[in-house]
C-alpha cells in the first residue's frame, strides 16, 4: 500500500565450516557464532572471514597460557559486588578487532547472584590491557 512497502528480510547467510567448527549467522544480533576449544567466538560482518577459525584458535591458546592472570583480573573486577565470585565462566569472545590488532574482548558472565553485571577483559597481542566490570 503506497506510501508503505514491505520490507523483505534478506536470508540469513549460510554457516561456514572449516577444521571442525562451523559459524552460524545470528541476524537478530547480527553477528557470527562459532566453538573453538569449547569456547565461544563472535564476530561480526558479512560475509563471514574464515580467517577468524586461524584466529579462535590463537585467542585460545593464548587464554589458556594467561588463565590465572585472566581469573586475577576477574576477581579484582568483582571485588565490591556482592555475588558468587566462584561461578565466573567466560560467556564469549568477541574478534571484532583481532585481525587488525591482535585484540579479544573476553566476556564473564556467572550465575544469578551476578545480575546483570559482567567482566571484560581485554587481551592484545598476547598482553592483558585492560579488565574492567559492569552492568
Amino acid at each position: 500500500m503506497w506510501p508503505f512497502t514491505k520490507k523483505t528480510k534478506s536470508p540469513a547467510p549460510e554457516d561456514v565450516s572449516r577444521g571442525g567448527m562451523t559459524a552460524r549467522y545470528d541476524a537478530q544480533l547480527e553477528q557470527w557464532a562459532f566453538e573453538c576449544d569449547s569456547i565461544e567466538f563472535n564476530l561480526s560482518g558479512i560475509p563471514f572471514n574464515e580467517m577468524a577459525f586461524d584466529w579462535a584458535k590463537e585467542a585460545s591458546a593464548t587464554i589458556r597460557v594467561l588463565n590465572s592472570e585472566i581469573q586475577s583480573r576477574v576477581m579484582e573486577s568483582l571485588e565490591d559486588w556482592p555475588c558468587d565470585k566462584t561461578t565466573a565462566e567466560i560467556l564469549c569472545v568477541d574478534l571484532d578487532e583481532y585481525g587488525q590488532s591482535k585484540t579479544m574482548d573476553v566476556a564473564f558472565v556467572g550465575d544469578e547472584s551476578w545480575g546483570d553485571f559482567g567482566v571484560n577483559v581485554i587481551i592484545t597481542n598476547g598482553r592483558i590491557v585492560e579488565a574492567y566490570g559492569g552492568d
